[in-house]
């Protein structure tokens, strides 16, 4: 399904400030994936998302999605089979259009765009059924301005708008980093309804060691660039959270030094 065949990606090369991000990717991820990523300050996870996304275009190596060479794509060539959502609420969606136009346009992704009336009542009866899935409310403030939501209401909407189209492959940043414990427990509980009655090959940055535990089929970890350990779904549920920092340090030969990670709840 995706597949990264050793990637590099260096910062600022041949300068006092280089910087080795990503050091010979290896992956496999088969259809239905849903892997967590742990790892220090550093360890390349955001860069490594960004590659996949085409955000970042790897300086050598070769990514494949779907069994075509993506690997010189840019973002705009791989954003139908993409979605993607990031820490900060307001970077996922449209602040200034209604939530039904933000659904329209997730609609289309991929598709090609004449210049008839973008919003049917076929396509506004849909967008009512998948946001009351949500539970929010939201499926009765579709002519409303995103950028009145919550940070939760907007990063649940992020969520609707990534995987409306279906995508082949959904990233997630930390995408509920800036939200309040309840709120991010939510959001979670979503993602995961989310990805699992659509069966999404997904890749997640989680906001603390709880989530990267309880989530997904595979638990993955970074340091310096490389990806160090590799989990399946039994041996991971089994883990405590000390258990998996100290399984970090043996992998690693350092100590987990993100507290952000370890204390976020």
């Amino acid at each position: 399904m995706i597949k990264l065949t050793n990637v590099y990606k260096v910062f600022f090369p041949n300068t006092s400030n280089e910087v080795l991000a990503l050091n010979n990717i290896n992956l496999d991820l088969n259809p239905g994936d849903f892997i967590t990523i742990i790892g220090s300050n550093g360890a390349g996870k955001s860069t490594f998302l960004k590659v996949l996304a085409g955000i970042e275009l790897p300086d050598a190596g070769k990514v494949e999605l779907a069994g075509k060479d993506v690997t010189a794509y840019p973002e705009y060539l791989r954003a139908k089979d993409i979605g993607r959502i990031d820490q900060d609420p307001l970077a996922s969606t449209a602040s200034e259009m209604t939530i039904e136009e933000n659904l329209a346009m997730a609609y289309k992704r991929g598709q090609v765009r004449g210049l008839r009336w973008a919003i049917t009542s076929n396509k506004e009866k849909l967008f009512k059924e998948v946001l009351a899935e949500v539970g929010l409310g939201l499926e009765n403030r579709l002519r409303v301005p995103v950028r009145t939501l919550s940070g939760g209401q907007r990063q649940a909407l992020a969520l609707v708008i990534a995987t409306l189209a279906e995508p082949k492959l959904l990233l997630l940043d930390e995408h509920t980093a800036a939200l309040d414990p309840k709120t991010a427990k939510q959001i979670m509980d979503l993602t995961g309804k989310i990805v699992s009655s659509k069966k999404l090959t997904t890749l997640m940055i989680p906001h603390n060691m709880e989530q990267a535990i309880k989530f997904g089929n595979r638990l993955m970890m970074m340091h310096r660039g490389q990806l160090i350990l590799d989990l399946g779904h039994e041996e991971k549920s089994m883990l405590t959270v000390p258990q998996l920092v100290e399984r970090f340090s043996t992998a690693s030969g350092t100590a987990f030094d993100d507290d952000r990670v370890l204390l976020a709840t």
